[in-house]
């Protein structure tokens, strides 16, 4: 098919353009890499983990533009739920996601004893979309864990 036959979409994000790509004969998007950017994202916002949250899926985020990220735990644990697991899922389509699992984000897990934490870990951003899955086990109304999770992203 030719490129008069095909429209380009409009960019999303405004270091971006359509160009045509010959390989795969169609429009695709380009980001600029000269521009240093950096943008700070919550993936989850004070989220208490107790007996009716288990769980949270946090937004998704269009991510392109970055070509690293440095994700932010901050964790308060109350009296002795069980454990927590955090998961970062990338996406090209925001509808299959795909749990990231080099180093420690395969089993990124905190436990009671632990206590509260304050931790900071350094990823590659492998595709267009993010976004953060959390699961508690052992929460009740007196067990619990706050967390707010964050992504200081660099491109």
């Amino acid at each position: 098919m030719s490129q008069a036959k095909i429209p380009p979409k409009a960019a999303s994000l405004p270091e971006s353009a359509q160009i045509w790509d010959i390989s795969d004969g169609q429009f695709v998007t380009a980001y600029r890499t000269d521009f240093r950017r950096q943008k700070t994202i919550k993936l989850i916002d004070a989220i208490t983990f107790n007996a009716s949250v288990t769980s949270k899926t946090g937004s998704i985020f269009e991510v392109p533009a970055y070509r690293r990220g440095l994700l932010l735990i901050d964790l308060v644990v109350t009296s002795s739920p069980t454990d927590i697991v955090f998961n970062l899922e990338f996406s090209v389509d925001r509808i299959n996601w795909y749990k990231y699992m080099i180093g420690p984000f395969g089993d990124l897990r905190y436990e009671d004893a632990a206590g509260d934490k304050t931790e900071c870990l350094d990823f590659p951003i492998l595709a267009p979309f993010m976004r953060m899955r959390a699961v508690a086990t052992g929460t009740s109304g007196s067990n619990k864990f706050l967390t707010t999770v964050k992504a200081s992203m660099t491109g």
